[in-house]
């Protein structure tokens, strides 16, 4: 929980008060949720449309006092609404704080999701008012598959350091109808943006030049060990994902890992569909870490209604 601050008249010890406020007002909330300082979480807040902050009123130093007990802010998403940042303190009023958040949320901006891994936000009340699993954040493991994959007539792989900037650009936008997927800047498509090798990265290019998806990756150095290679699932363009270019991507970019020595990768996928997933544990991958991802019905709340019926009252 961050600082308390003086009560209002007529608020009563209990009350939980939801707020509206500047993104940059997250910061304290942020950075305590994250463990971390506030310039590491600058981002997050600049990134947001808007943001809500919940406080309780509690007995703090003898006298009753507003404490944050919850904060989210929105960051936008191209296809899929806004993403849910921040999240609740611990406490046994996390299901009402959650829902309050939630609800102000939906309430403002319609669709709204959130990773639900259960620390910070309550998955529950968001699961009563109809907010539904459509997709995760994985990470999968394993040593770099030995499979060799060519792609469509007519497309080229190149690595992203041989690729024009325009169609580093254009690559990384198939990632942006995925949900867990925010709007690609031109810093993005720079060369080494992400920390990831433009010679290791891939990108696919079709009869035009354009760029039709992309993989990207890196090595690792881990002591005396061979490297670990860290890469980002593959992104294509959705004119051509009934293609095996998906697979070529994949398959480019692990052989030249293993040209590098790596003999075990690690790849981050957010929101990939459930053929993808069967495709790439089929290649031998086995998933390490999974955070699902919780969405709200469409469209907004009936006014004055509350995510799972909560109320700011009093317990």
């Amino acid at each position: 929980m961050t600082g308390p601050k003086g009560t209002g008249p007529g608020v009563q010890l209990g009350d939980l008060q939801v707020e509206r406020v500047a993104p940059q007002a997250l910061l304290p909330a942020l950075a305590a949720l994250y463990e971390t300082a506030p310039e590491d979480v600058a981002w997050m807040a600049d990134s947001c449309e808007a943001a809500w902050l919940v406080s309780e009123v509690q007995v703090v130093s003898g006298q009753a006092r507003e404490v944050v007990v919850g904060a989210a802010g929105a960051r936008p998403s191209p296809a899929h609404g806004a993403e849910l940042l921040g999240g609740v303190f611990g406490g046994l009023r996390r299901a009402e704080v959650t829902a309050l958040l939630a609800g102000a949320a939906r309430q403002a901006l319609g669709r709204v999701y959130a990773f639900a891994d259960g620390r910070l936000f309550s998955p529950e009340p968001l699961l009563q008012a109809g907010w539904r699993e459509v997709g995760a954040y994985r990470r999968l493991e394993g040593r770099p598959p030995y499979r060799v994959a060519a792609p469509p007539p007519g497309v080229q792989l190149v690595s992203l350091a041989e690729a024009p900037a325009p169609a580093r650009l254009r690559a990384l936008q198939s990632f942006e109808d995925r949900i867990g997927h925010h709007a690609v800047t031109p810093e993005a498509a720079q060369a080494g943006a992400g920390g990831f090798d433009p010679a290791l990265s891939v990108v696919a290019l079709d009869a035009q030049g354009q760029g039709v998806g992309v993989c990207r990756a890196t090595l690792d150095m881990a002591g005396d060990g061979p490297p670990l290679a860290r890469l980002d699932a593959p992104g294509v363009a959705l004119a051509w994902r009934h293609t095996s270019l998906r697979a070529a991507l994949l398959a480019e970019v692990c052989a030249r890992l293993r040209a590098q020595g790596a003999a075990h990768l690690s790849m981050d996928s957010w929101g990939d569909t459930p053929e993808e997933l069967a495709h790439d544990l089929g290649w031998g991958l086995h998933v390490g870490d999974e955070t699902p991802i919780l969405a709200s019905p469409e469209g907004p709340l009936p006014l004055g209604a509350g995510e799972g019926g909560a109320v700011a009252s009093g317990a």
